[in-house]
């Protein structure tokens, strides 16, 4: 932008061939240089050693925004590289730092340090008590935890506020409810949320001077890993490498930074360090390479290289990318190195930004969203529309090679051989309605169409006519109305000020007859509505578009019944969008399109899930080992698709689906699944959480059992839950008679509902599924066996029972030839039935040579040869143990069997 100065402190070289100091890569300086654009070009000027005094005071006016010194704060946690808590300086001599560190001896307390650790684990700073119970005593009972976490809380507190005479009261550890509250940054201080806000604010700004800086500041606050002697609790490793891999982001964009503005020593030292922490970074090993080459340093490029393959060899047993290579390949023949290409944020200017056409300034000209991602998968649809487009556009041809228009208040005779005007796209939530309705609005724009849109929102639903009103004043701020017509007609029009009252400055003033009935006057909004929509239709083809029209209020569902029917043959076109599963039975919209359809004047397009091929092209440009994890749990809904793609960086690797440990939902899923969630009541929520734990499907017998514990159970009620859960959306039935079949509505709701349990409310609901399926399976145990198996697992059951399941699961998946199932129970039932006693019975003995046996001939038919040759081999080893024999039939049947096993092993080997 012109006119904006930035300063930036840099190394000069002066090119002089007998200057030691350039020769050696160290150069003169560093000086200080102020960059203002001039006219499209960026002009560069001396300052000199010093910075200015102008960004000096800038500078400090900046850190004092985001310092841990300010005067609110009370107490700071150092939690990057060591765990050192501080209180403002009460002694003389600390009053020159003004802050010390905290020694209390209850502070080195496992219980105190653990709690902290959790507290600060999360960037909310809010956590359930239950849940800090399970991160930091998983083992514990109930009333033991919570004692715990009781004495834990008061020594926490009294180590913040040793003066406060009640502890629970304190200010830095609030107590809501069941929820732990950890104070805010300015007065409870943690070098972790600064340094993730330091990046934010870098981010956000458009001035790469101050995103410099601002990174500056955040990678001087990461002085090592976060919490490092905390290697237990699971929430504070999995902040740990959040932060981790955010300081090597923020690495990486510091030396782009530097390199755009050619400080190439400097940006040299930044990627040295990353390659230090990460030696398997390829792109700043890229970077690196083309800047020592660049500066003369040759061999060093090519020990970077070197030590990247290494690093990749061994870490992931994998190649350097092509580019490297050849980058590599260039350095190696002494080639000219390009600059390296960076990923730094570019603002455009304005002059750089594409001219903007005379309609696109206006403000109806905003169709729906901006989209950047293209349609997918919608051919089907969009010609069906195109089609609609078409006939709608006939009509008004032949209502101008017409003798006379009709009059406005003519009403048109009901031909139901006409075909349909008001369109509606019906299908759940983010199944892309509204993505459809805005390419059939961009391509009406193209045909010169007027479009008027308007989404109707669920806080709206009791305003009268909202959406009409909105719809009106769009449609005639394209300036496609006679304002004499409203002025020659005023007793037409009048009615219209009721929704519009800006209407009044432009009619003039009529006296009204005696007042008349409400009905009559409802009907003469209408017929005012429809005026002035015909108007607008004799100078162009209109499309009005409603979006989300399930939340429309009752009297817009009645005008738009009226216009339909009123506005047959007028060229206009009516688009709603509709998510028919949140329309309540006594909706006015269902009366509405009953009406209608008996009519012929609708035409219901329902929109279906994506194919999974289809979504994979939708999120092309994701990382290929995401996008196939990122198919199966979107389910064909490219909302969540895309959704889950936008949060996803390169490296970091989104995890498929495990009850055990699901991924975080992004919060824009989180919104559309607490909005469906409301809409039941606490009881039914309750039986879905617990219908989560079960899986994607259950049956009826399966849900009782687990909602009743054991004890006697209404069916009628759990039948009108399971109801309430049907109508809301929530669940679909399946199948007819004894075996009916309940599925959740989609694999995220069942990610979102068992996520939101405590920890040790799932392994208590999965204990009570395993003993349900035993139960429901008795007498044919191996057909539930990798049900029970599951559950056992997840709620932490006894090691023996595992292992018993898990072996039984094996062998029917074995009997079914479902190897790789085969061999992961096999696998499981060898983890819990522990390693062999040296004094183990021959029968134990012989059970353990029957799994690695039976691994063998699973992992030999999958093509694990080596994994089989180690299983038969340990075979062998099982069986030639010292065995008695009690007949001669035994002794050869051994023998056989060794001579078989060798085959195999040959066979595997």
């Amino acid at each position: 932008m012109d006119g904006k100065i930035t300063y930036h402190q840099q190394i000069s070289f002066c090119g002089k061939e007998r200057c030691r100091r350039c020769r050696d890569g160290i150069g003169h300086g560093p000086y200080w240089y102020a960059y203002q654009t001039v006219k499209g070009r960026t002009v560069r000027t001396y300052v000199g050693k010093d910075p200015p005094a102008t960004m000096t005071a800038a500078r400090e006016a900046a850190r004092k925004s985001v310092s841990p010194s300010q005067p609110a704060t009370v107490l700071r946690f150092y939690t990057l590289g060591q765990f050192r808590l501080e209180q403002r300086a009460r002694s003389e001599e600390q009053e020159s730092t003004g802050w010390e560190q905290i020694t209390e001896a209850s502070l080195q307390h496992q219980r105190v340090r653990g709690l902290l650790s959790c507290m600060v684990s999360t960037s909310s700073r809010k956590l359930g008590r239950e849940q800090v119970m399970y991160m930091l005593w998983p083992d514990l009972d109930l009333e033991t935890a919570t004692h715990r976490l009781d004495r834990a809380v008061h020594n926490l507190r009294q180590v913040f506020e040793p003066g406060r005479s009640r502890p629970s009261s304190s200010t830095l550890l609030l107590t809501e409810y069941s929820t732990l509250v950890l104070a805010e940054q300015p007065y409870l201080w943690i070098d972790a949320d600064a340094f993730e806000h330091l990046l934010s604010l870098a981010r956000a700004t458009d001035d790469p001077g101050a995103a410099e800086q601002l990174l500056e500041e955040a990678a001087a606050l990461y002085n090592g890993e976060f919490l490092p002697e905390e290697n237990q609790i699971i929430a504070v490793l999995s902040r740990r490498e959040t932060l981790r891999r955010s300081w090597i982001t923020l690495l990486l964009e510091l030396a782009d930074l530097r390199i755009e503005r050619e400080a190439i020593p400097a940006a040299v030292e930044v990627l040295d360090r990353l390659l230090a922490t990460d030696a398997a970074n390829e792109a700043a090993a890229q970077r690196l390479i083309a800047l020592l080459a660049q500066m003369g340093r040759r061999s060093e490029a090519i020990t970077v290289y070197q030590r990247l393959a290494t690093a990749l060899k061994h870490e992931f047993q994998i190649a350097t990318l092509p580019e490297t290579r050849a980058l590599f390949d260039t350095v190696l023949s002494g080639g000219t190195v390009p600059k390296p290409r960076t990923q730094t944020r570019r603002v455009p200017r304005q002059t750089e930004l594409a001219p903007l056409t005379r309609e696109a300034d206006t403000d109806h000209m905003h169709i729906g969203r901006t989209h950047q991602s293209p349609l997918v998968g919608r051919d089907e649809e969009m010609e069906r529309l195109h089609a609609i487009l078409q006939i709608t556009e006939q009509t008004r041809r032949l209502k101008l090679t017409g003798q006379k228009r009709p009059s406005v208040f003519t009403p048109l005779s009901l031909d139901t051989t006409r075909r349909a005007q008001f369109i509606t796209l019906m299908g759940d939530v983010g199944i892309g309605k509204t993505r459809l309705a805005e390419e059939i609005a961009r391509e009406a724009k193209r045909r010169n169409w007027a479009v008027a849109w308007c989404r109707a929102y669920m806080q709206e639903s009791n305003v009268p006519y909202r959406m009409w009103t909105e719809i009106l004043r769009k449609a005639m701020s394209q300036g496609l109305w006679q304002r004499q017509e409203l002025t020659r007609r005023p007793l037409v029009y009048q009615p219209l000020g009721m929704l519009m009252p800006e209407l009044q400055d432009i009619l003039p003033e009529v006296l009204y007859a005696p007042p008349i009935p409400p009905e009559q006057e409802q009907l003469r909004l209408w017929e005012s509505t429809r005026a002035l929509l015909s108007m607008i239709c004799e100078n162009t083809t209109l499309l009005i578009v409603l979006d989300d029209v399930q939340w429309a209020d009752t009297s817009s569902c009645e005008m738009l019944t009226y216009l339909v029917r009123q506005m047959r043959g007028t060229p206009v076109m009516f688009l709603c969008t509709c998510r028919e599963v949140e329309l309540a039975k006594d909706h006015p919209l269902r009366a509405v399109m009953n009406d209608i359809t008996r009519e012929q004047a609708i035409e219901l397009l329902p929109i279906k899930p994506l194919s999974h091929e289809l979504i994979r092209e939708l999120i092309a440009h994701v990382p290929a080992p995401m996008v196939e994890t990122i198919s199966t749990r979107a389910s064909g809904n490219p909302f969540f698709a895309e959704e889950l793609a936008r949060g996803v960086t390169v490296g970091d690797l989104l995890p498929a689906f495990d009850p055990a440990n699901p991924a975080e939902l992004p919060e824009t899923i989180t919104a559309v699944l607490d909005l469906r969630l409301a809409r039941i009541t606490e009881k039914c929520l309750r039986l879905l959480e617990r219908a989560a734990v079960l899986g994607d499907a259950f049956l009826f017998e399966t849900i009782c059992a687990m909602a009743s514990g054991g004890a006697p159970i209404d069916e009628e009620l759990i039948l009108d839950l399971l109801e309430e859960a049907l109508q809301a959306g929530m669940l679909v039935e399946e199948g007819q008679g004894a075996h009916i079949t309940f599925t959740f509505w989609h694999p995220l709701l069942l990610t979102y509902l068992y996520e939101h349990l405590s920890a040790a409310r799932r392994a208590s609901l999965h204990r009570r599924a395993a003993q349900v399926f035993q139960e429901y399976y008795l007498g044919r145990e191996s057909e539930g066996a990798a049900e029970i198996t599951h559950h056992l697992v997840h709620g932490g059951g006894p090691p023996a029972q595992i292992a018993h399941f898990a072996e039984l699961a094996a062998d029917r998946a074995y009997s079914l030839s479902a190897y790789p199932d085969a061999e992961k129970h096999y696998l499981l039932a060898l983890e819990y039935l522990g390693p062999l006693a040296s004094n183990a019975p021959q029968s134990a003995r012989l059970h353990y040579a029957y799994i690695h046996e039976q691994l063998g001939e699973c992992t030999m038919i999958v093509g694990k040869f080596e994994a089989a040759h180690t299983f038969y081999a340990q075979v062998l080893t099982l069986r030639n143990q010292p065995q008695t024999f009690v007949t001669e039939a035994e002794r050869q049947y051994a023998a056989q069997l060794e001579a078989l096993l060798w085959c195999e092993i040959s066979r595997a080997w």
